[in-house]
């Protein structure tokens, strides 16, 4: 900031009072000092030793989602947030984390801008503090701090168009702060009218006379709601009580049609298949909370409750006729789900001075699931029921939990350290299995400062944590992708132990190089297989890796260009070590992440950005998905004092599909699939910013189930 004014102001307040001396009769002239101008720069990312700090201009004109792309360590891998190339990262604005999973999570955080957000945080590791399942980290995103009665908001429409799909996504905002209340609501709504695409599989045999081709056309309208609204009423000058309601909605009608032939030795199949696959999903949540303040340092008592209760259905409807013997196969399945988990969370953080504060608390989550599935088959314009392939579930899971840390920093030294037990009871009524299993989650950070401006930094961490198996891979239900291939759930599964080891120098304040592992117990990986019963289909599972090691590198180098350009570059190594059974060798495979944006900021408040991601191949189970390369480039101007922001590009320009390959007994698949809303598309957007009155300070209500409700949201 620039401070030379301030500076020359005051020193000519002292001049002038030298000027009277009470002791003399006489006046001393002196000619004036001129004084240079100083100009202190604050850092926009610094480092501290359990996180990044990352600071956003209130001028930046980008949303959230922009923002964490340029955030250290952060990769977007489609619509999943990694931090140094691990998944299952959550994210939490001002306290409350983001319940939203996939599609919706992304279009949440585009609903935020930098008017709206002071800093956002990366913390690679999570703390005692955090859920032991939150594996990828945590991406804290911090609202501005307004004082006065206010209220903002502001409303956007994108468009997403292509030859093959059209996108429509308006989104909206709104708080207002009025004496002692606090309100705010959210919403948006993404709704694709068209997304055509694509589907091609060939079979490599090991009996080169065998052969296997199909090709897809697949439509998939789609509309996706989320909604959200809360408010705070602060009781007295240390208490206050928040509550917050939501609803989220999914539909998905996909119709595919598709042509398959299947060369069997001397034998030729040729079919056609046509597909309805219709999805849809409700949740409604409810959160409350209370907080009470017990001094100015900030040591405070909050006691929070949460439920949310989903309602999930599947409407499939299949129809094949096989052309060479001119026969059809017609059938249908109705899947049912629902889930209610209900929370409580007591914590008391103690802060002891600015530096030391310790923190403890309590946890209880319950977790109830149904499932349904039934299948039926058209005989003589009849439908029959097939109980063969019905199947009725009920899972129940309890978790209880305890923990407490310690943060402090002592001269150079930073120090955290936190324990987390948890004991969680689990049942599964459909297969009469029960499991009830204690675990200890401990945490260590430990940071040391080489000079007084901490432009120099180590840090070194170490977190045990575990991944549960999401709903949706426990259900053995039986979901048909094609005629010769479908997906079905594991009820084995066991959950994943995680050994997170990192270190990471910093230098200044935002250049970072990070070398570490996590080392997982019973990794959960999809597995595919051949189909005992007919060996031409295949099928996804779940499966757990004996251990799977992941030894990386991750190199953060922003570069600034004068005051046009500025590169951000994010990349990771990663080793990756996979034994699928105790008696198997490890199988090694490198894998390279790099994620490059590069801002020009251009006259009359217009900037153009571009940005490039790619992958080489990545490994998982006797899957594997195929190198890709993706290019971006967007342009932006503000109107009308910065409250209209219009932005142009194209995403994907080298149209780059989405390829993968199963490693068989028999033979290799080759699957490559490209979408019109994940292929080359054109994206315009106009985003409106509204206020008045004085700037508030905004808040949300925090909750304490988000991560068991995110695996409820993978079944989306």
């Amino acid at each position: 900031m620039r401070i030379a004014l301030s500076i020359i102001l005051y020193m000519c307040v002292a001049y002038c009072n030298a000027q009277t001396d009470t002791t003399s009769t006489g006046i001393i002239n002196k000619e004036p000092i001129k004084l240079n101008e100083v100009v202190v720069e604050s850092h926009r990312i610094i480092s501290n030793a359990d996180k990044y700090i990352m600071h956003v201009p209130v001028n930046e004109n980008k949303d959230g989602e922009e923002l964490l792309r340029q955030a250290p360590s952060v990769v977007f891998n489609g619509n999943d947030i990694t931090i140094n190339g691990e998944g299952g990262t959550k994210v939490v604005v001002n306290g409350r984390e983001i319940r939203l999973q996939g599609d919706n999570l992304i279009n949440y955080i585009r609903s935020l801008n930098s008017k709206d957000i002071e800093r956002i945080e990366v913390q690679p590791m999570a703390g005692a503090s955090d859920d032991a399942d939150a594996k990828g980290g945590i991406i804290r995103i911090m609202l501005r701090h307004k004082q006065k009665n206010d209220n903002q908001g502001n409303i956007a429409i994108k468009n997403m168009v292509s030859n093959k799909s059209y996108s429509v996504q308006p989104s909206a905002s709104f708080n207002m702060h009025n004496g002692k209340w606090d309100f705010y609501a959210f919403g948006s709504n993404t709704w694709t009218t068209k997304d055509k695409g694509v589907l091609k599989s060939t079979r490599i045999y090991q009996n080169e006379e065998n052969k296997f081709e199909s090709h897809g056309d697949i439509n998939q309208p789609s509309n996706n709601v989320n909604v959200c609204a809360g408010a705070f009423y602060n009781i007295d000058s240390v208490s206050s009580i928040g509550a917050e309601v939501g609803y989220f909605r999914n539909y998905n009608d996909m119709k595919t049609d598709s042509y398959s032939t299947l060369v069997n030795e001397t034998n030729t199949y040729n079919s056609s298949a046509k597909y309805s696959q219709k999805m849809d999903f409700n949740m409604f949540s409810g959160s409350i909370n209370y907080n009470r303040k017990f001094d100015n340092k900030g040591s405070v008592l909050k006691i929070m409750a949460d439920y949310a209760k989903k309602e999930s259905s599947n409407n499939d409807l299949y129809s094949i006729l096989s052309l060479w013997n001119n026969s059809d196969t017609t059938y249908k399945s109705h899947l049912t789900s629902n889930y209610s988990i209900a929370s409580a969370d007591l914590s008391y953080k103690n802060v002891y001075s600015a530096s030391t504060y310790i923190q403890t608390g309590l946890k209880f989550t319950t977790t109830q699931m149904c499932n349904n599935n039934s299948y039926q088959s058209l005989y003589n314009n009849t439908w029959i029921s097939l109980p063969v392939f019905d199947y009725a579930s009920k899972y129940n899971e309890y978790i209880w939990a305890g923990y407490a840390e310690i943060n402090s920093t002592i001269k150079n030294w930073q120090i955290g350290a936190g324990l987390r037990a948890e004991n969680t009871k689990t049942t599964n009524h459909g297969y009469k299995l029960n499991h009830n299993y204690f675990n200890l989650y401990p945490h260590i950070t430990l940071g040391y400062s080489f000079d007084e401006m901490k432009r120099w930094m180590i840090s070194l961490r170490y977190a045990r944590q575990i991944e549960r198996p999401a709903f949706d891979a426990l259900n053995p239900n039986r979901i048909q992708i094609s005629q010769y291939s479908y997906q079905v759930g594991n009820p084995d599964l066991r959950p994943t132990y995680i050994n997170k080891i990192s270190a990471t120098l910093i230098h200044d304040y935002s250049y970072t190089l990070t070398i570490g592992c996590n080392l997982h117990r019973d990794l959960i990986r999809e597995f595919a297989k051949q189909d005992p019963a007919d060996k031409n289909v295949s099928y996804i599972t779940y499966e757990n890796h004996n251990h799977e090691n992941h030894w990386f590198i991750n190199i953060n180098a922003p570069i600034k260009l004068g005051s046009i350009i500025n590169i951000q570059n994010n990349i990771t190594a990663v080793r990756q070590c996979i034994q699928t059974d105790a008696s198997d060798k490890y199988m090694n495979h490198n894998l390279i992440f790099i994620n490059c944006i590069a801002g020009i900021n251009l006259p009359q408040k217009s900037s153009i950005e571009l940005e490039y991601n790619m992958h080489n191949q990545l490994y998982s189970g006797n899957s594997s998905i195929e190198p890709r390369n993706i290019f971006n480039i967007k342009a932006k101007k503000t109107f009308y004092n910065d409250n209209i922001l219009l932005t142009a590009g194209i995403d994907n320009i080298l149209n780059a599909s989405n390829r993968y390959q199963c490693l068989l007994n028999e033979y290799l698949i080759k699957n490559s699939t490209i979408m019109g809303t994940t292929g080359r598309k054109v994206i315009i957007s106009i985003t409106y910013n509204f206020k008045t009155g004085n700037k508030i300070r905004q808040r949300r209500v925090e909750n304490s189930s988000e991560e068991d409700r995110k695996r409820m949201s993978q079944e989306e």
